[in-house]
């Protein structure tokens, strides 16, 4: 499989310090960077992240194809899910595009590009989804640092 993505625990104290996850500036391989923002780092968030990331992607490709050079783009796609978190209710996506073409391409190029976008494809059709592999490691509690008592009042004796 080649579109692999991965989240993991991060050492405390480590050498890079937490990005807010409101809003992270990143490097872009079609738009050279792009600011992604996501609420909070629950799949759901992330479910939506990736269709507006896809659409935002696939509207690019599609412009260069037709020969259009694009100004700014934003992409956010937003939904909810039932009482049990386990049924989308349905994503909503807007789109924001600017760039040197009349209006009615623009639309055009994005309502196109929403029909064939990937990742609103395979959520559309659905898909199967399962464990591939389960990996335990059992780790060792740390006992508590253990600390001299010290005498009320401040006083020893000796």
């Amino acid at each position: 499989m080649d579109f692999a993505a991965s989240i993991a625990t991060a050492e405390a104290g480590g050498d890079r310090a937490p990005a807010e996850t409101s809003s992270l500036l990143i490097r872009h391989h079609k738009t050279g960077a792009a600011h992604v923002s996501i609420g909070l780092p629950t799949g759901g968030h992330v479910l939506h992240l990736a269709a507006a990331t896809c659409l935002f992607n696939d509207l690019h490709t599609a412009a260069a194809q037709r020969g259009l050079r694009l100004g700014p783009v934003s992409v956010r796609a937003d939904g909810g899910f039932d009482d049990t978190m386990t049924a989308s209710t349905g994503i909503r996506v807007s789109v924001e595009i600017s760039g040197e073409a009349a209006a009615d391409e623009l639309r055009t190029l994005v309502l196109e590009t929403f029909d064939v976008s990937t990742v609103a494809c395979v959520l559309r059709r659905g898909t199967s989804v399962e464990i591939a592999e389960i990996v335990t490691r059992t780790t060792t509690a740390t006992p508590p640092p253990t600390t001299a008592a010290r005498p009320l009042g401040g006083s020893t004796v000796g």
